[in-house]
């Protein structure tokens, strides 16, 4: 293997999705759609596999998995403690109702369509969590982020990713081979409680002091390093116990989300995120198989049958999440729909399901496809729900100070 040939394949792979991200988001929709459709594209074009980088494949997955730790570590910057307190009953209603729902439905059409109990657990935690970066960034453009609801869906969207992640642990550990018994799920559920509980009440204010002497002294260079380092270090910690990485990166990302220095922090992250993070979806992308989308061939039939199922309960499942908001009927359907959108985690999990030789090609791709529509229906239904309730929904803008300090 040529060492310098991991740059090429790079290049390509970052080109596919520049190309990818660029027409969706000239077609008005979230760049995520056009990575994953660029890397779906180009397995259809080498559809007797990608010779070209898979001698590389390892070192691509594990720049990915770390380009999606950032991610999701500023995800983690941007929600304040007193706002998740603020909207914390209603947005754990909602979260709760919104992972249950479209868990058990996905489960339920599984083993309709005849599949085993263990992929029909994969599928339905696939299906439990929203994107929390594509309602967000609706919710921007919409200048309404600073409304209720809108932080309502958003603790929600971070609460039921972290739901689907502890449920994704636990059918990983089955899938595995794991012995799984009442006592180890509550041993994990206190090891994930006290994992959160050490790193938001006892690090989080050891390492904000930190940040700022190191800005203090260092400057912004000194500032990136040390956030990149407490990342990876957080992350391991949650890799120990049992967590996937991202939990424990969307927790290093909170711990730090009043820290006085959170904005360089961000701003210095970010083109690492567009770059590793867009590399991330172009390869889940490549394991998508569009030629299962053809109705004429007689094989692909019950894929196509198995993602309209899925699509229909995957939507009807976090728009019942609506219902827990039970005193405000005008929000119920609002918080529904902005809680559509599947991302990260959905793809995480069916993604484990497929390495781990549990869940069928075909079936991830219907999961892939999923995933593509509800992100595409989600901002779709939003962007036609609010200019009809702008009285009731009064913008607010995305940048005021009071916000940011």
């Amino acid at each position: 293997m040529e060492p310098g040939s991991v740059f090429l394949v790079l290049c390509a792979l970052i080109i596919a999705g520049v190309a990818g991200g660029w027409l969706a988001v000239h077609l008005n929709l979230p760049a995520i759609l056009g990575e994953l459709a660029a890397g779906a594209l180009l397995a259809l074009t080498f559809s007797s596999g990608i010779p070209f980088w898979q001698e590389h494949q390892d070192i691509l997955e594990v720049l990915g998995q770390v380009g999606l730790c950032a991610l999701l570590f500023s995800v983690g910057l941007e929600i304040r403690m007193r706002d998740i307190v603020s909207v914390g009953p209603a947005s754990a209603r909602v979260a709760f109702l919104g992972v249950i729902t479209p868990f058990l439905l996905g489960y339920g059409v599984s083993m309709l369509f005849g599949q085993t109990p263990l992929v029909a657990l994969f599928v339905g935690a696939s299906l439990t969590a929203t994107s929390v970066g594509i309602t967000a960034e609706v919710l921007s453009e919409l200048e309404i982020i600073g409304s209720t609801g809108s932080k309502i869906i958003l603790n929600a969207a971070v609460l039921d990713d972290v739901i689907g992640l502890f449920i994704l642990t636990v059918i990983s550990s089955i899938a595995f081979g794991e012995k799984i018994s009442v006592s180890n799920i509550a041993m994990l559920t206190g090891m994930v409680v006290a994992f959160f509980l050490v790193v938001l009440i006892a690090v989080r204010p050891v390492i904000s002091r930190l940040m700022s002497f190191i800005e203090h002294t260092y400057g912004d260079n000194g500032t990136a390093m040390t956030s990149f380092a407490y990342l990876m270090f957080i992350s391991f910690g949650a890799a120990a116990i049992g967590l996937d990485v991202i939990v424990g990166a969307f927790i290093a990302g909170l711990s730090l989300s009043e820290s006085r220095v959170r904005h360089h922090i961000s701003a210095s992250f970010m083109p690492f995120i567009s770059v590793f993070a867009s590399l991330f979806f172009v390869l889940i992308g490549t394991r998508m198989d569009l030629s299962l989308l053809n109705p004429l061939v007689a094989e692909n039939q019950p894929v196509l049958a198995l993602s309209i199922a899925l699509l229909a309960v995957a939507v009807a499942g976090k728009l019942m999440s609506g219902l827990a908001i039970v005193r405000d009927r005008e929000n119920r359907l609002f918080v529904g729909v902005g809680m559509i959108p599947r991302g990260e985690v959905g793809l995480i999990c069916g993604n484990i399901g497929l390495m781990c030789g549990v869940l069928p090609g075909e079936i991830f791709s219907s999961l892939l496809l999923v995933v593509m529509f509800t992100s595409f229906i989600g901002p779709l239904f939003l962007r036609f729900i609010v200019p009809r309730r702008l009285s009731y929904y009064p913008r607010i803008p995305t940048d005021s100070k009071g916000e940011q300090e």
